[in-house]
């Protein structure tokens, strides 16, 4: 697509845009697990899909977030930034079915071994392309517009495999510790965002990563964790500092789009007129690994948590301060018994697992083109091995 094509869409966007945002939330979608879809889901959204990149959005949307890459990666606009993107997304999809949703990708359950991902198979999202086009699943033959005439490219980071990706006891321990909005996004963009453009590579790995449908599923992810903790005490967390270097807050207007920050915050209001499955109904668990991560097998979250809650103290107080309080909801540890928190080993029935396994860290080509911080990075890579070694000696086991 041209240049006068994407201003013309642009335009007639723009306009659309005006009145969905005048007229508030007459319709709240519910943004689902990709692998609860019926395949007459399946289908019906593959349609509106492929009518989506006839008609050239995926050019429109490749292009925006090619041209305000650095003013929405290394900052802390990246979370309400990337939430109002795929709502944009979202609300086209809406013109060909009204009922559309982006679905999410719950990657931590897939964490340990990504490629062998069941989103990854022909009848959903298709896999490797060994760095050339993809050869099955949803964007099979689809001509790629954007930066210039190509197939869709997929490169596993590791051949045909992937390295793994961040567990759901880290992504849960991240959600604990950080309090401040910086915080919470650095540890999540230098971990869980990056392992998964990385893994899949070809145009994931690139400033027009959302060529890929895949990139809408893990942002949709990582939208659903930011919605989990801000559930936790921080609806209306934000600090932090934009790409220049200047204080943002809730009245800060987001780049390309110009609303402020504000009115991307709270789901079901405004313009956000989504919501996500199963989430809603067990807020009041309070801060629960469930939430964080579907288990893949029955009660495996129940069963983490247990086991979490008998490690030492010392290691809860670190990596999991809100077991240890009973912040957000949750019980403290203990609390009760006044016990230790020193395992028991009186016959309790232990759930069967894995240890946890070192995840991904990033590539110097990724924080370069990112311009991350290398020191942060580093400590933050750190922190991650540092996080397996020390559940691994205590003899944690993950159902995941």
């Amino acid at each position: 697509m041209n240049i006068a094509g994407l201003v013309g869409l642009a335009l007639a966007h723009f306009i659309v845009g005006l009145t969905a945002a005048q007229g508030g939330c007459s319709n709240v979608v519910t943004r689902r697990d990709i692998m609860t879809l019926s395949p007459q889901e399946w289908s019906q959204m593959t349609s509106v899909l492929q009518r989506m990149q006839n008609d050239g959005w995926f050019t429109y949307f490749a292009d925006i977030h090619n041209r305000e890459f650095n003013n929405i990666h290394g900052n802390d606009n990246f979370f309400p930034w990337h939430r109002r993107f795929l709502r944009d997304f979202e609300e086209v999809g809406q013109r060909y079915d009204p009922n559309f949703a982006v679905p999410y990708w719950d990657e931590l359950r897939d964490s340990r071994d990504p490629a062998g991902s069941p989103v990854l198979s022909n009848y959903r999202l298709g896999g490797n392309g060994f760095g050339r086009c993809i050869r099955d699943g949803l964007q099979q033959g689809w001509a790629m517009a954007f930066p210039s005439p190509h197939c869709l490219v997929r490169s596993y980071d590791r051949g045909g495999q992937m390295q793994p990706w961040y567990s759901p006891e880290f992504i849960f321990s991240v959600m604990q510790r950080y309090n401040d909005m910086h915080g919470f996004r650095e540890n999540i963009e230098f971990t869980l965002h990056g392992s998964v453009h990385l893994g899949v590579g070809g145009d994931m790995a690139t400033l027009y990563s959302s060529n890929d449908f895949i990139f809408f599923l893990h942002h949709a992810n990582l939208d659903r964790l930011w919605d989990q903790w801000q559930s936790w005490g921080h609806q209306w967390t934000m600090d932090g500092r934009n790409n220049a270097g200047s204080s943002i807050g809730l009245g800060s207007g987001l780049p390309h789009y110009g609303d402020p920050i504000g009115s991307t915050m709270q789901l079901g209001v405004n313009r956000m007129c989504f919501r996500y499955a199963g989430t809603w109904s067990r807020r009041r668990a309070g801060n629960s690994l469930a939430l964080v991560s579907t288990p893949p097998m029955s009660n495996g979250a129940d069963s983490a948590e247990a086991e979490l809650e008998k490690l030492p103290l010392p290691i809860l107080q670190k990596w999991f301060p809100a077991l240890v309080s009973g912040s957000h909801g949750a019980a403290p540890v203990g609390a009760a018994a006044g016990t230790n928190n020193t395992r028991s080993t009186s016959g309790s029935v232990r759930h069967v697992g894995h240890f946890l396994v070192y995840p991904a860290p990033l590539t110097e080509a990724w924080v370069s083109m990112h311009r991350f911080d290398r020191r942060k990075v580093a400590k933050t890579m750190e922190e991650a091995r540092e996080f397996v070694d020390v559940l691994n000696r205590a003899g944690y086991k993950s159902p995941y």
